[in-house]
């Protein structure tokens, strides 16, 4: 592990199924951006176990982490920050200050390129992680008096942010585990912090590269908001780290995936994309925060861009790896959040888990038939569904559909749009997420609306396709889309009274209760009465 792990930071040379899925301080709001991150979540904290705003309610935060400082800095700037903000959704964006390896220890002037990014993220509005490195030197305790100077001059200087996270060691590893090294560590970290700043995040690294967060959740810090880190790339760690992330919060334990990577240990091989969306449907059916490695051009798997990428943003797909791509999509697809009738389209630029005002036309283009009398669409277009799970007194609604073209031409997707009836039990409102989606998340917006004069449903959520999503082909189907739909405070539904709900099957067959229009008109399904 410590052979492979190390080439992380060695500078180089470089049928359509849709799926419903959800996944204070000082501040001065940016003048250019509708909605941030932190204008809609403000100040942070821990509360049984989980990560909540300001409000209350739970929140999972997503985003990048640059690579080292003293490698790769050049990606570390506003201007890239912004673009990740408007055109990937980020909402978190981690920058990774190495102690060793020629970095903050041997050369402090690196962490003036922290600051650098903390006066950025304040100024977009997006949460930002001031990561401690270690890594070649494993045991924390090495440079403890400078861990404490350091984050003691953080806590001083930006301690009044809302959008500020601390993590205090990023992968202790070697001969040292938590009860004798890393516990210890973060006992006097934390003090060291907390005499300046009484409430911001504080991320905890665990054994073996932050890989042993159960014996963290067997012995837990005692500062409130504290979470603790877990890190995994997707090629070498599979199921025993998910299992072992279950058994923390069964502890109460607030869990953090401050790095993951779509390549094995190494940063090298790969990608592993389908272990990737696993491990990222994982984390997304539990509101777990997540930070991909990395930004950066360095020839690995691992990193999101291409060779020669430009340094501030302004990237097409050609300038993205394959990882790069997916962890884009990724990101985006957790930047739809609807209450009581608003709605954004992920990659609109409004942020990770922004919302804008409801345009009330579900995107501005043809309005769909209002709900009318039943009637049973005819056309060459079929909706197959399924759930996404069998539990209808959760706190998700998990639809999933694909849409089948029995015609002989082929049917744009941009002309479709399809509903979701659903009664939503006296909520105030709700939060719908695009998981994924085979023709990407991206290009799939939702719009949540109520729905009057109905007995059998008062709201739905309905589903349209970017120009991105392309054509059905003739005989061909759209592909599966994954979404959530929670409350907006997050308890339970009761699906059995909903006019769309399918007593929970989990195996795609027609159904018309699920209704799909094109152009506007009713083609497939019946309305609820």
């Amino acid at each position: 592990m410590w052979r492979n792990k190390v080439k992380k930071w060695t500078a180089g040379a470089a049928t359509v199924v849709l799926a419903f899925s959800l996944t204070a301080g000082s501040w001065s709001a940016p003048a250019y951006a509708a909605t941030t991150p932190v204008q809609q979540h403000g100040q942070l904290k821990i509360s049984g176990g989980k990560l909540v705003d300001a409000s209350g309610k739970v929140v999972q935060l997503r985003g990048i982490s640059s690579h080292g400082l003293q490698w790769y800095g050049n990606y570390v700037n506003k201007d890239t920050m912004k673009w990740l903000r408007d055109d990937w959704g980020i909402s978190v964006f981690r920058v990774a200050m190495y102690t060793a390896e020629n970095g903050y220890i041997s050369n402090p002037a690196v962490a003036n390129k922290v600051k650098e990014a903390v006066a950025a993220a304040k100024e977009l509005g997006v949460y930002i992680i001031i990561d401690w490195h270690i890594l070649s030197d494993g045991d924390p305790n090495i440079y403890k008096t400078q861990a404490k100077s350091f984050f003691s001059e953080m806590a001083g200087s930006y301690g009044s942010l809302p959008n500020v996270i601390y993590e205090i060691a990023n992968e202790p590893n070697g001969n040292v585990n938590w009860n004798g090294q890393i516990r210890p560590y973060a006992l006097d970290v934390t003090q060291s912090i907390r005499a300046k700043d009484p409430d911001n995040v504080i991320i905890v690294g665990t054994g073996t590269w932050s890989q042993d967060i159960h014996d963290a959740a067997d012995n837990q810090l005692p500062d409130a908001n504290t979470m603790y880190a877990l890190h995994f790339y997707a090629g070498t760690h599979g199921q025993s780290l998910r299992d072992r992330i279950d058994y923390a919060r069964g502890k109460g334990a607030a869990i953090f995936v401050s790095e993951w990577g779509t390549s094995d240990a190494s940063g090298s091989g790969g990608p592993f994309l389908t272990e990737s969306k696993t491990w990222i449907d994982f984390l997304n059916s539990r509101n777990i925060s997540w930070v991909n490695w990395s930004l950066s051009d360095k020839g690995e798997a691992s990193a999101a861009l291409a060779s020669g990428a430009s340094a501030t943003g302004g990237w097409t797909d050609a300038n993205l790896t394959a990882s790069g791509k997916f962890v884009k999509q990724q990101i985006k697809a957790g930047s739809t959040s609807t209450d009581g009738g608003s709605t954004t389209t992920p990659g609109t630029g409004n942020g990770g888990g922004t919302t804008t005002p409801d345009p009330g036309t579900g995107g501005g283009s043809t309005t769909p038939t209002q709900p009318g009398t039943p009637s049973t669409g005819t056309g060459s277009l079929v909706l197959q569904f399924r759930s996404g799970d069998n539990n209808p007194s959760d706190n998700a609604i998990r639809p999933v559909f694909n849409i089948q073209n029995t015609g002989s031409t082929a049917v744009k997707l941009s002309d479709l749009k399809v509903r979701y009836y659903f009664n939503n039990d006296g909520k105030s409102g709700d939060q719908t997420y695009i998981d994924w989606a085979k023709v990407g998340a991206s290009n799939v917006s939702t719009i949540s609306k109520a729905l009057t004069g109905k007995t059998q449903a008062n709201r739905y959520v309905e589903f349209s396709f970017g120009s991105g999503a392309g054509n059905i082909a003739a005989g061909g189907q759209s592909g599966e889309v994954q979404a959530r739909i929670h409350p907006a405070d997050w308890s339970n539904f009761n699906e059995t009274n909903d006019y769309s709900y399918n007593n929970g099957s989990t195996t795609f067959a027609k159904w018309s209760k699920v209704t799909v229009y094109q152009q506007g008109k009713l083609v497939w399904g019946t309305e609820p009465k």
